[in-house]
């Protein structure tokens, strides 16, 4: 067997079924219902993560309550949480609101087990959040984050980053909610895994905007978008995908668990946990290439000679071989990232930068998509 490559920070989709219908939902298309968990599942996905050492997982994929079907009176959820706790794993979720209060009324002593949750808004505004998920889910955000202000669990508000919900008017609005419920705020820029998302991208200059508008207000937690750190001046490592990082996907109807280097990255998928050693499916040939890209960014089409190389390494794995995708229907790591600040910088005639960054200074805080995903992560002031 190869050696093991340190893999801190994971992902983990655990089930199939999600009631609601976002519109800019990355997982839909691959969740395919016919199989559902067993607590043997459970335990040997569990020994494989343990095998490796991994330090945190995320829940999240689909509605995390929904581990076995569509009704949560089947759920798993508080058997996987307090198995991974047993482990010595630090867990996560990430949830529109539902799987937090559902657990609070039924199964409350499964809150002390967790970490910190990520409550999903599309926007600050209910109206506007409502309707982009096909069902009226404001209010079940904002009593999670009250749930987890009650138990003393970690929070975050995380939004999707799309073409309608970044102007200053949201950023500024987002940035008070996290403030009043004492939330850390969490930008995850849209990757397209579907042609539909394609209308949902927001520009470059929009892209540099808001993630400025956010560290003009709070203090920087995480700084996981390469290209931001680029623009504000910091060291980054480039995209953490299959290098720190990975994704468990959710059960086949045919009884496998894949997995890939990237949630997002659904063409890299492969293998079964179920019955491969985890240690060999990420020394697999698509983690292979997501190491290439981040250890070889001289490779990537337009970065060799660039100033910028050993902190961007590219930009966000993903968010480039989706756009290439779609574009020209090739999958292609060796591209480069949409945002390229000088491909920005040549488009707006001025040089683009993000000023006066303030750190977050507070040891011991550990929040599960650190160094999970290129996402940016802050403290409201």
């Amino acid at each position: 067997m190869n050696t093991v490559t340190p893999m801190g920070n994971i992902g983990w989709t655990l089930g199939n079924d999600c009631p609601y219908r976002c519109k800019h939902c990355y997982s839909h298309i691959v969740r395919n219902r016919g199989r559902d968990l067993t607590k043997k599942d459970i335990d040997r996905i569990i020994q494989q993560i343990v095998s490796i050492n991994v330090q945190t997982v995320n829940l999240g994929g689909n509605e995390p309550i929904f581990t076995n079907g569509s009704n949560p009176k089947d759920t798993l959820l508080p058997y996987i949480i307090r198995s991974l706790y047993d482990a010595k794993i630090v867990v996560g979720l990430t949830t529109a609101g539902i799987t937090l209060t559902y657990l609070e009324r039924f199964y409350p002593e499964t809150l002390t087990f967790i970490n910190d949750v990520d409550v999903s808004l599309d926007s600050p505004f209910s109206e506007e959040h409502n309707t982009n998920r096909g069902a009226p889910l404001f209010n079940q955000a904002i009593k999670a984050l009250d749930v987890c202000d009650e138990y003393g669990i970690d929070h975050t508000v995380v939004m999707c980053g799309m073409n309608w919900n970044l102007s200053d008017r949201h950023i500024d609005e987002l940035i008070q909610l996290a403030r009043k419920h004492h939330a850390f705020v969490r930008i995850n820029y849209i990757k397209p895994t579907e042609l539909g998302h394609t209308e949902k991208i927001p520009d470059a200059a929009t892209y540099y905007r808001s993630a400025d508008r956010l560290l003009s207000q709070c203090q920087l937690v995480e700084m996981g978008e390469p290209l931001v750190s680029v623009a504000a001046g910091l060291p980054h490592k480039g995209c953490p995908c299959g290098t720190k990082s990975f994704r468990i996907h959710s059960i086949t109807p045919d009884g496998k668990v894949p997995v890939s280097p990237c949630v997002y990255a659904h063409d890299y998928k492969i293998g079964d946990l179920l019955t491969d050693d985890l240690a060999d499916i990420i020394q697999s040939i698509p983690f292979q290439i997501f190491r290439s890209r981040h250890e070889k960014p001289q490779t990537i089409d337009g970065c060799s000679g660039c100033q910028h190389i050993e902190s961007c390494r590219g930009g966000c794995a993903s968010r480039a071989y989706l756009t290439e995708k779609f574009k020209s229907g090739k999958i292609d790591l060796s591209v480069r990232d949409p945002y390229c600040i000088l491909d920005a910088e040549r488009s707006n005639s001025e040089r683009l930068t993000i000023g006066n960054i303030e750190m977050f200074q507070q040891p011991g805080i550990v929040l599960v998509h650190r160094d999970y995903l290129c996402t940016l992560i802050a403290k409201p002031k």
